[in-house]
């Protein structure tokens, strides 16, 4: 089995995790604490991600280039993991205290300081979140147990101390300790790579630049990803977050699985980069805008025909009123990962920070008038829509950009044909909505089982699909079943 899929199948199985677990979570903890209580947890710990995201500084993206880049290096890789890791932890410090003044004079904020002062500490062991370290270095395999290992610890304290409403901070608790066990867990196995002697202050310095393009970058794309629960719950309430809360989680469960084949590509592709291999940079690419093309568009059409059911049995029956923005929603699990390949896996391994900082802040300029424009006349649902414009916007710029890099043409044959088949979902769950009344589990799980087989079965029947073919000859030709012909050799 080639690195590339090893990899790849690790990073799957983290990602089913990462769907897997907010399946069961999320439809327990939002029976019990309701709306209001859902919204309250999503703003406190979007408001201090904010915090984590800038004492990051960029790192986790910058990390995994200059790893992968000192491949083979070892006492280079210990260098630049611990002029890092030096950094991030002198910026969660100087955070800490900023974030604690915030919380001590905005009085709306101060009203909760139990809650604030219980999410702080994700904010002071920020620094100790080195997955950059492990996926520079391809360990993708530690990362996806440990990840697992962790995501059920805390299912089972969620289950066992979230009981009713006013167990509302307990639910904070829960979701703290799951992010500090995984940056021990993080920082325990990459302690021999840490040498103090090596974080000097030229070393350090020398990072700041590219480190200041990444963190514009990574700082934006947060920034106007989270910027409407932020403004939305300063501008309304806590169900209304709660609301769109349910709406934004529901759809972006699927987006991991369009992400995670980029994530393994990213050490791949800067490597190919830095040999001024542009085939097989392009060859990688092509297969990641396929990959998103074939899975995404089918899976945005899904998430709209199905959000009545989705949202009441992952929510439950107050939150009803989030259907219309879950549809609204729906477009950016596609937008994202589009975005994703142009900008993650060919202008960050390009070195183009700069290009990517202008898209990301055109989104943020987007994001900030949409948001103060809609969500007074609209609320969540205003939000919602702001996001999907602001997303928007990024990606052309990402496309535009990239285009000067590497010329990479979407696939608007595979376009074509999958919404085809993809606007079939429609009559498909209306007739089964018909058949199973006041069902939504069989509507959801009949619906999901036959409309998954109908575009299975033309995208290799009628279609012929080359990227689905070539997988299933491999396979086939592995159990002795059919003669592998070299010409259909997948990239992984």
């Amino acid at each position: 089995m080639s690195e590339i899929k090893k990899n790849f199948l690790f990073n799957l199985l983290l990602t089913l995790s990462n769907i897997i677990f907010p399946i069961i979570t999320f439809p327990y903890v939002s029976r019990i604490l309701g709306p209001a209580g859902v919204g309250k947890i999503q703003f406190i710990t979007t408001f201090v991600q904010y915090f984590v995201l800038i004492a990051a500084l960029g790192i986790p993206i910058y990390g995994i280039r200059e790893i992968a880049k000192l491949k083979g290096d070892e006492e280079g890789i210990k260098k630049t993991f611990s002029e890092l890791l030096f950094l991030n932890l002198l910026t969660s410090f100087i955070l800490f205290f900023v974030y604690s003044i915030i919380i001590f004079t905005v009085p709306s904020l101060y009203i909760d300081l139990k809650f604030y002062a219980v999410a702080v500490i994700i904010l002071l062991l920020s620094f100790s979140n080195v997955d950059w370290l492990f996926s520079g270095l391809e360990k993708f395999k530690f990362i996806a147990i440990r990840s697992i290992i962790v995501k059920f610890v805390s299912l089972l304290l969620l289950i066992f101390f979230v009981k009713q409403k006013s167990d509302v901070v307990i639910y904070l608790w829960t979701i703290v300790i799951a992010s500090v066990s995984n940056n021990i867990l993080n920082i325990y196995s990459a302690r021999k790579m840490f040498k103090f002697n090596y974080a000097t202050f030229k070393g350090i310095k020398d990072h700041l630049k590219p480190l200041f393009y990444i963190f514009s970058t990574v700082a934006g794309i947060t920034v106007y990803a989270m910027l409407d629960t932020i403004i939305l719950g300063f501008l309304t309430n806590y169900t209304y977050v709660g609301y769109y809360t349910a709406a934004s989680r529901i759809n972006k469960l699927t987006l991991p699985v369009l992400t995670s084949l980029g994530t393994v590509l990213v050490p791949q592709i800067s490597e190919a980069i830095k040999n001024d291999n542009l085939t097989q940079v392009k060859k990688l690419a092509v297969y990641s805008f396929n990959f998103v093309l074939l899975l995404g568009i089918p899976m945005t059409v899904g998430l709209i025909v199905l959000a009545p059911e989705l949202i009441v049995i992952f929510s439950g029956i107050e939150f009803k009123p989030a259907i219309l923005a879950m549809q609204i929603f729906a477009p950016v699990v596609l937008i994202i990962a589009l975005s994703n390949v142009w900008a993650i896996q060919i202008l960050t391994p390009a070195g183009k920070d700069k290009q990517v900082t202008i898209s990301v802040t055109v989104g943020l300029i987007v994001s900030l008038i949409l948001n103060f424009s809609l969500i007074p006349y609209f609320g969540y649902l205003g939000a919602a829509a702001a996001n999907v414009l602001a997303e928007l916007c990024v990606m052309v710029c990402f496309a535009y950009f990239a285009s000067k890099v590497l010329l990479v043409g979407l696939n608007y044959k595979l376009i074509i044909q999958t919404l085809f088949v993809s606007v079939l979902f429609f009559p498909i769950i209306i007739l089964l909505r018909m058949l199973f009344r006041n069902s939504n589990f069989l509507v959801c799980g009949v619906g999901v089982v036959t409309c998954g087989a109908l575009f299975l079965v033309c995208q290799l029947y009628i279609f012929k699909n080359e990227l689905l073919l070539n997988q299933i000859n491999q396979y086939t030709a592995k159990l002795g079943l059919r003669k592998n012909n070299r010409d259909e050799r997948p990239l992984l």
